[in-house]
């Protein structure tokens, strides 16, 4: 039985990677788990941002609140610089790239915390009092909460939701049932919770044990932890995440962990 890769999202941006465990011999799932929908705050966006006062920054953490900002600027009629924009590593920043923004960013490894401190510590010398956070519903307060403790005014807005979705696991349980190797992707602690909550004790259990699981960033690695991941990878200083992934996987591969 070869291998399997299971992915926890339906997302073009993982084709390369899924591409690279086909050739290394792995059978490829993708299971997404839950899916977005767009938040209460969504419609007011365009206004807000085009309306900022000064001394008002955006910051987000995520790609999924990315997308619609960078949507909102594309439409956006300007005579000046774009407001300054924060947000964490190379996914979060696409989108505003391709608009043609420069969001500022503390780098890869960064958690929401770690860019609250980046922002504060810019503030002066970017002139800002206040942001304007991007979040969806289930977001983390760790952001909010560091800038409010750096004396920055948070003006939060809910421009996407998360719905938990079924799926169907039975291919990833009967790889854990023949105690094939088993390799998984997870990108936002939401996957974690949305993959979860499918699987019956026993086969969490052996998924805890047995899989190895690579993590997106940071928090998403903490998440597994917590919720008992034995084996968790996660990208380390400059290691982009493919190469990270690929890497789990040719060790997989190479012999039993």
């Amino acid at each position: 039985m070869n291998p399997l890769f299971a992915l926890t999202r339906l997302d073009p941006l993982d084709d390369r990677l899924a591409m690279r465990a086909s050739v290394l011999g792995f059978e490829v799932l993708r299971i997404p788990v839950f899916a977005t929908e767009p938040g209460p705050d969504l419609p007011s966006l365009p206004r807000r941002v085009a309306t900022l006062r000064d001394g008002t920054a955006i910051a987000w953490t995520s790609r999924r609140a990315a997308e619609p900002l960078a949507h909102a600027v594309a439409g956006m009629r300007r005579d000046g610089p774009f407001p300054v924009m924060y947000t964490l590593g190379e996914e979060s920043l696409a989108p505003l790239h391709r608009a043609g923004c420069s969001p500022l960013t503390p780098g890869n490894g960064a958690r929401a915390a770690d860019l609250a401190r980046f922002i504060a510590g810019r503030a002066v010398e970017d002139r800002i009092q206040r942001v304007l956070f991007l979040r969806g519903d289930r977001s983390l307060p760790d952001l909010p909460q560091g800038l409010e403790k750096a004396g920055i005014e948070v003006i939060p807005l809910e421009v996407y939701r998360t719905r938990f979705i079924e799926a169907d696991l039975d291919g990833l349980t009967r790889w854990l049932e023949n105690d094939a190797p088993v390799v998984i992707g997870f990108y936002s602690p939401s996957a974690v919770t949305g993959l979860e909550r499918l699987l019956d004790g026993g086969a969490r259990d052996r998924l805890h044990v047995r899989a190895a699981v690579i993590a997106r960033g940071p928090t998403t690695a903490a998440e597994l932890v917590a919720r008992g991941f034995r084996n968790v990878f996660q990208p380390e200083g400059a290691v982009k995440f493919e190469d990270m992934a690929v890497g789990v996987l040719e060790t997989t591969t190479s012999g039993p962990r």
